[in-house]
């Protein structure tokens, strides 16, 4: 058994770290592409990028432990016998050291989303008990100009006095309008989402990806509260926002998104240029994830071969190829 898990676990964490360094690597040739797109699709298309490193990774790694799915995808060869059969470290030593990083990193996933809930969790109480609802939103005594979603499954919106003053009718709706988005979106799902299976990449090699995603995001409530509004009274409002943080700056707390708090102006360009932004069809997005399942599926052949080269390379034997 724990040959079987310790060979799980090494594959698992090398192909996932193999595959995220592949897709930082191509991420600038892709970068362009997603933001053509309209960023409701360009955002949802973005999180699916960064997150298929660690979902094909897990997903091929399990089938090569199906062998009789596996014998379907991978090539006949035989060792010993003709058998089917799975790629196993038989070395002890090796073993357990794939079961104790695997462990490791399964233990700090675990740990980063329980202490990111917790936290959550606790702002989530602490700003329910400092507000006072008001229908859509908490009102927050406060004269700094503060608007923010807070939550992961059930976020809850919350809009400062000071705010709440500095704008008018439209303005006030437009962001609750916003903010509305990012709830039925669950973005700050989505963003954690997005952090844990990037998590196997050093920080600066996710910081890119993070910041495209929170942009992306944030275009997406604009494009969505514009529908009723229009571009334009969006972008001027963001304006307005902006001005007020400006004069009376206060930090959001961690694992929040904010109305104005990043790339104002370049979420304001997207909105006056929101024509140039193309929204794919269906049978595009349909041909994608039949392209992606096919290349999952080419994986597993190349995938078996290949540690059963690098299992027998480094129990120290002589490596053969198939």
């Amino acid at each position: 058994m724990i040959n079987i898990i310790g060979t799980f676990s090494a594959i698992w964490l090398v192909l996932w770290v193999l595959l995220s360094v592949l897709f930082v690597l191509i991420y600038p040739l892709v970068r362009p592409l997603l933001f053509r797109l309209h960023p409701r699709y360009g955002s949802a298309l973005l999180l699916f990028y960064w997150t298929v490193p660690f979902l094909a990774s897990v997903s091929s790694t399990l089938i090569l432990f199906m062998p009789a799915v596996e014998s379907v995808l991978v090539d006949a060869h035989c060792h010993n016998e003709c058998l089917e059969h799975s790629p196993i470290i038989h070395s002890d030593g090796l073993a357990w050291f794939g079961v104790v990083i695997g462990s490791i990193v399964f233990v700090l996933l675990c740990a980063q989303f329980l202490l990111t809930m917790r936290r959550s969790v606790q702002l989530h109480r602490q700003f329910n008990s400092l507000g006072r609802p008001l229908g859509e939103y908490y009102a927050i005594k406060s004269q700094c100009p503060l608007v923010f979603t807070l939550g992961w499954w059930n976020p809850s919106i919350y809009v400062s006095d000071g705010l709440a003053q500095g704008c008018d009718e439209r303005d006030l709706s437009i962001i609750l309008l916003h903010e509305q988005a990012h709830q039925e979106r669950r973005d700050n799902l989505r963003l954690l989402l997005a952090r844990l299976c990037s998590a196997i990449l050093s920080q600066n090699l996710a910081r890119q990806m993070m910041t495209d995603l929170q942009l992306m995001t944030e275009e997406a409530c604009d494009f969505r509260a514009a529908e009723k509004f229009g571009h334009i009274a969006v972008a001027e409002t963001l304006i307005k926002v902006k001005r007020l943080l400006m004069a009376h700056p206060s930090p959001l707390p961690m694992g929040v998104l904010g109305f104005a708090e990043r790339e104002v102006e370049t979420r304001i360009m997207a909105l006056l240029n929101a024509a140039s932004r193309v929204s794919p069809k269906p049978w595009q997005l349909l041909l994608l994830g039949a392209s992606i399942l096919l290349a999952l599926l080419l994986l597993v052949s190349p995938l078996h071969h290949g540690s059963e080269w690098v299992i027998t390379f480094l129990a120290a034997d002589v490596p053969h190829l198939h």
